[in-house]
């Protein structure tokens, strides 16, 4: 079975790492390629041998045309199901796989609160050219219903190769400790709550990279430059090589703003890293507070501060909960149960 995946492009991300992971982890009997529309695919390098990545130009904002062309890539590629993946892979690419009449899997990776009005509405009006939905969460799947109308959505949690990560040593917690930021530099991700906090704890000695690109870039490097902890924050690009970033830092922080599942999180605890990390979104499907990992409030930065001054005084503790989360990831986080769970899904289309 020919499976098409239609994606704007393989740039460093959680929906783009887990399209790699299935495509990489996939039974003999699919054939996966993949449609993007741009240039810049880093993740490219990380697919099989023999997959087919077909780049589609998207033109400016409309978009003239880009129907058309993905429509007639499909026909080179003749693909039996198209999956789509975020919103430009879900505007486009089911706009022209129903043209040439092909079923259509939709994966929501996330609960667009930063996407306008016109996109909801967007999605809101396309609900009806995918045959399968599914979320990557349960809290996803609430966000659909309630927000798009979407219901009937299977719920599929990413998974995560563990054999990247079970080789990561478990690492002892000692000043300074090294903490980290995985993931695009935007609103989301809720960077300047981690710095404001960590500014509240300059006694402490710690030290922060913040790993990832994005548009507030230029403008988190000020505010821990005006915070008076630019000396201990390093701004690093993003990198494929997650677990070697992992081996080097005690402590991974997400403060993020929403979120719809959060496989940083899946990786750190696989490798045998602590996870403080905001309630939100499909954050607490993953971290049992307390048990394998830590909660605190979303954009609360006196919360963060207590949290953060918790790890910072309880070592052994932090090491503890670090080893209870890399034994939930090994029994829960696998990609296996992921891809099978997929598979059924094309299956189910195809009969």
């Amino acid at each position: 079975m020919r499976i098409c995946h239609i994606i704007p492009k393989l740039s460093y991300g959680g929906a783009e790492r887990m399209l790699v992971d299935l495509i990489n982890n996939s039974s003999p009997n699919f054939e996966h390629s993949v449609i993007v529309f741009f240039d810049y695919n880093p993740l490219a390098a990380d697919l099989k041998e023999g997959t087919c990545v077909v780049v589609v130009p998207k033109k400016g904002k409309l978009s003239l045309g880009l129907v058309t062309d993905i429509r007639d890539a499909l026909n080179g590629l003749k693909p039996d199901i198209v999956h789509t993946h975020l919103f430009g892979g879900d505007l486009w690419g089911r706009l022209a796989a129903k043209r040439l009449g092909l079923p259509v899997v939709t994966t929501e990776h996330n609960i667009n609160v930063s996407e306008g009005w016109l996109k909801n509405e967007l999605r809101h009006w396309l609900r009806k050219k995918s045959d399968a939905y599914v979320s990557c969460s349960d809290f996803v799947r609430g966000y659909m219903e309630k927000r798009c109308q979407i219901k009937g959505a299977t719920v599929i949690k990413n998974g995560i190769e563990l054999e990247r990560f079970v080789h990561v040593e478990q690492r002892r917690i000692d000043r300074p400790i090294q903490l980290l930021v995985l993931g695009r530099l935007t609103k989301q991700k809720g960077h300047a709550v981690a710095l404001r906090a960590l500014a509240k704890l300059k006694n402490i000695e710690w030290r922060l990279s913040v790993l990832g690109e994005g548009e507030l870039a230029s403008g988190l490097r000020t505010e821990a430059r005006e915070l008076g902890i630019g000396d201990r924050v390093e701004f690093l690009p993003a990198t494929r090589e997650i677990s070697g970033a992992l081996a080097q830092h005690d402590i991974l922080l997400m403060p993020s703003l929403w979120e719809g599942l959060g496989v940083a999180a899946m990786e750190a605890m696989a490798a045998g890293r602590l996870v403080v990390a905001s309630r939100v979104g499909g954050l607490p499907e993953l971290i049992k507070d307390g048990e394998t990992g830590l909660l605190a409030r979303p954009g609360d930065v006196n919360d963060w501060v207590e949290k953060l001054r918790w790890c910072f005084t309880h070592p052994d503790d932090c090491e503890r909960l670090a080893a209870s989360g890399r034994e939930y990831a090994r029994m829960n986080f696998g990609v296996d149960k992921m891809v099978r769970e997929y598979e059924k899904v094309y299956l189910s289309l195809a009969n």
